[in-house]
């Protein structure tokens, strides 16, 4: 009834409604909502997160990838690594870079990959280093047939894997 009637111009209008932005009732225009977004706490929050990213982002390129039970031996010096081969115990197994290798054919394994990276970049040395990745409750003798193996395959320097004081 009231849609009908003088009511409705009358009674429903007010002052505050008729200059609402949101839903206006004074003039019949066409809606258009806008939103309004508060920019500053958004560049804010991206800020943190982008310098929380930079902080622990790391650019030396080596990630060793550890299984859930290896716990690797502590040291108060060390070094940064660079990219060289990297042989892993895990579970009593070897790894010579992420492919299970025989105990005995370590040796065998390390010439081939010699002559494949001679093969794909002929015109660079292969480098004469071997990183070893290890639990720190590893025996001396498997860590010493490794040592071994890879003089025998002609690397002269091996270092190990470890975890910063």
């Amino acid at each position: 009834m009231l849609r009908q009637g003088i009511l409705k111009n009358s009674a429903f209008h007010s002052v505050i409604g008729e200059s609402s932005i949101i839903a206006p009732r004074g003039e019949k225009r066409q809606r258009s909502i806008v939103a309004d977004l508060l920019l500053t706490a958004l560049i804010d929050a991206f800020s943190i997160l982008v310098i929380f990213l930079l902080m622990s982002f790391s650019s030396t390129g080596e990630v060793l990838f550890m299984g859930k039970d290896m716990e690797l031996p502590k040291a108060a010096k060390g070094e940064v690594l660079d990219r060289v081969p990297v042989v892993r115990i895990n579970d009593g197994k070897y790894y010579l870079e992420d492919t299970e290798v025989a105990a005995d054919g370590l040796t065998a394994a390390i010439i081939e990959l010699r002559k494949k990276f001679q093969e794909t970049r002929p015109n660079e040395e292969f480098p004469s280093v071997l990183t070893i990745q290890a639990d720190r409750r590893v025996r001396y003798e498997i860590l010493s047939s490794i040592i071994q193996a890879s003089s025998q395959a002609g690397i002269s320097d091996i270092k190990f894997a470890i975890v910063m004081k």
